[in-house]
């Protein structure tokens, strides 16, 4: 009797208990634990919506997530030269006894020639670069490298320290364009969202090799984000400054949103050097507020810089009268008085 008592009694505690948990609540438990034993699980499965800055890292370790390198069954192993490591070396120590302003260029493109020759020896003298010479370097020898052996250099560049990494295979993909454009830019296309992608669209887009409207028209293809944002800017910087006005036509019938902002920006920072005053007046049609404050920060700033000699000659581009005219929303009056007491500073030396 007294074992027929407890029975009913735990049933009716355990019925009660659960009656006062939700569906909601059951959900929210559930998705509890398992983000506990997984905690990439839900964050891999989110889709990335359109317009929004692209994930720079993963959740529990910040840093980006590593691409997979590309698979090319399609080319044969390539027959390398006989290599002497002993001239290798030699042409090093060579470079050693050079002055000091001419070993990075002299060991960059010694090292550049030979991955195609020795890698191994390369990549052992690549440990002995002075730190401040090594992005360099690092992109010469990826871009190269890249060209040839375009699985086997991304592997090397996904295998170093975070900040080479991105900056090795984003030069990787750029030198394969040279050779294969289709398969490198479907690579560069298929990059999940992150520092990986944002650094190999930009230098596949300041690399390219042809028309820059060719180049625009493809970023404009991509998937929005802080990668194709960055990619439009440095397609269109460069291009201005070598055909200012196909540049500015194209911008100009492009339709308006994040994508053509920043192309303008693009135009605004490719003609800023030779003629400020139009550099300024592209950045006031940015409609992107934080964009064009950025623009236009950038553009007194290097008035303060580099513009005395166009203040001087009193050119249409000069800025003198345009600085303080801009609104104190976007550059601060503090701002503008420094940089005009600057170019004041150095007009009275003369």
């Amino acid at each position: 009797m007294v074992l027929a008592l407890a029975g009913i009694l735990g049933c009716a505690v355990f019925f009660f208990l659960n009656k006062k948990k939700t569906p909601q609540d059951i959900a929210n438990a559930e998705l509890k634990d398992s983000s506990q034993d997984s905690p990439q699980t839900v964050i891999s499965k989110r889709p990335v919506q359109p317009g929004k800055q692209e994930i720079k890292g993963t959740a529990t370790t910040g840093k980006p997530k590593s691409p997979v390198p590309p698979k090319r069954p399609d080319l044969q192993e390539r027959q390398r030269p006989v290599a002497n490591k002993l001239d290798f070396e030699n042409l090093l120590q060579k470079i050693e006894e050079l002055p000091t302003d001419e070993r990075y260029d002299a060991r960059r493109r010694l090292l550049t020639e030979w991955i195609a020759i020795d890698p191994n020896s390369v990549l052992e003298a690549l440990k002995q670069v002075p730190k401040d010479h090594r992005a360099g370097t690092i992109s010469s020898i990826a871009s190269e490298w890249g060209r040839i052996e375009p699985e086997t250099a991304a592997k090397w560049a996904l295998e170093l320290p975070k900040g080479e990494s991105e900056r090795a295979l984003a030069s990787t993909v750029a030198g394969w364009a040279k050779t294969d454009r289709v398969s490198a830019l479907n690579y560069a296309k298929d990059l999940e969202p992150g520092l990986y992608r944002v650094e190999v669209l930009k230098s596949v887009a300041s690399n390219w090799n042809g028309p820059p409207r060719s180049a625009a028209e493809w970023v404009s293809t991509l998937q929005s984000g802080s990668g194709r944002n960055q990619a439009m800017t440095s397609i269109l910087s460069r291009w201005s400054r070598t055909n200012p006005s196909m540049a500015e036509a194209w911008v100009m019938q492009s339709p308006h949103g994040q994508l053509r902002d920043n192309a303008t920006l693009g135009l605004s920072r490719g003609i800023l050097s030779k003629d400020p005053g139009k550099a300024m007046r592209y950045a006031q049609q940015i409609e992107d507020t934080g964009i064009q404050a950025m623009q236009m920060r950038s553009i007194v700033n290097d008035y303060a810089r580099t513009c005395i000699s166009c203040h001087r000659s009193g050119a249409p581009g000069c800025l003198r009268e345009n600085v303080m005219a801009l609104p104190q929303n976007i550059v601060p009056d503090i701002q503008k008085s420094r940089v005009i007491n600057i170019v004041r500073r150095n007009l009275k030396k003369e």
